[in-house]
């Protein structure tokens, strides 16, 4: 589905032709786990209960924002609602980006969602950032682990030596540089042509990309290191204006939806990773576990990286990002022990608990309301 040029230039513009739309944007495919429930089924969920008060088109693939324009986008209301990776937007983001890109510290991809969507609805300095950027903060999200998708056998430390990895740009990055590997920072869209051209060795990405993405037709190895997972941004951020304009009780609608496909995005993206591997081991893809060097080699780069965080979020104009990474700390810590004896299938209980512990502790009536 796509907007018309001359009319999303106007929008951008600031011109409000589509200021009565209700825009949802999203750059994966429709398919994926991160859209389908959480965008398209969503969507008719919110419809059905605010009696069409809040009526999302649903935007998906990137064909009304690219990545790189959905935080300005959704501000200028091009887009009512968006997912936003804070990658591509390390200067507007710098606490997002912050808190993103310790990923290493626990890599339980629940916990992260949860964790994440906690600290980005109550800590001051990330309720700043969103309000300084024109974005009210609806919930956050979490890829499952990333592995390694190579077109080349990389089992071992001295196999990733002088490898092209895709990396998500940040910790990724320098963990690609630790090892003595060569980061290349492109967009997930981009992975199969890198892959299937040789300009990349290996795609390092949660591993539903064999699927969501295709690239098992062009990856012939997989390494289960387990690097991190990806959370930094937010799965929904609503214009300001747009949310301002509903009604308390189709914003209520929206917090418990939320709340419900915060836990069930995370349920259905580890079962597409969980069917994407097993797809791909039938079809004859080598599946490595890391040599013991390569494992020490990531607890090195987790040990040391947290001093880079903090001086590169200092750069970046944040005065004490100490006191963030520990109250974040807290939030992560608070999480795995609330999900610890949780069944991580069960998207109701998950719901429930993601109800209760976040969004029905929040202030709603004034929520995002200044």
């Amino acid at each position: 589905m796509k907007l018309n040029t001359s009319i999303l230039a106007l929008a951008v513009c600031g011109l409000g032709t589509v200021a009565a739309a209700q825009n949802a944007n999203h750059f994966f495919a429709e398919r994926h786990s991160m859209v389908r429930g959480p965008y398209v089924e969503f969507a008719e969920r919110v419809a059905e209960e605010t009696n069409g008060e809040v009526n999302f088109t649903v935007f998906a693939g990137g064909s009304l924002l690219p990545p790189a324009a959905s935080l300005q986008g959704v501000r200028d209301g091009v887009a009512q609602v968006t997912y936003h990776a804070g990658t591509y937007t390390p200067s507007e983001l710098p606490v997002a980006n912050l808190i993103g890109n310790f990923a290493f510290y626990n890599t339980d991809p629940m916990v992260m969602a949860f964790a994440s969507t906690e600290f980005g609805l109550t800590n001051e300095a990330a309720l700043a950032e969103w309000k300084e950027n024109g974005v009210v903060f609806g919930g956050g999200y979490s890829t499952s682990e990333y592995y390694m998708m190579c077109n080349t056998p990389v089992a071992t430390y001295e196999d990733i030596q002088g490898k092209r990895l895709r990396m998500a740009g940040g910790a990724w990055s320098r963990f690609a540089e630790h090892v003595g590997a060569v980061p290349v920072s492109i967009p997930s869209s981009e992975m199969y042509t890198g892959l299937d051209t040789g300009s990349l060795d290996c795609a390092v990405a949660a591993a539903d990309a064999l699927d969501s993405f295709s690239l098992s037709d062009v990856v012939t190895h997989l390494n289960m290191l387990a690097v991190g997972n990806y959370y930094a941004g937010f799965e929904w951020g609503y214009n300001p204006t747009f949310w301002q304009g509903l009604s308390q009780e189709s914003r209520d609608v929206l917090f418990d939806q939320m709340a419900y496909y915060l836990a069930q995005h995370r349920v259905e993206f580890d079962k597409d990773v969980d069917k994407a591997v097993s797809a791909a081991k039938e079809g004859g893809m080598e599946v490595f576990e890391p040599d013991q060097a390569l494992k020490d080699a990531l607890a090195e780069f987790v040990k040391a990286d947290e001093a880079v965080l903090i001086e590169n979020a200092k750069s970046r104009g944040i005065e004490n990002p100490e006191a963030l990474l520990e109250d974040y700390n807290r939030i992560v810590d608070r999480w795995a022990e609330l999900l610890a004896d949780v069944d991580h299938t069960d998207t109701d209980t998950l719901a429930a608990l993601a109800k209760a512990e976040i969004y029905d502790k929040l202030d709603r009536a004034n929520y995002g309301m200044n």
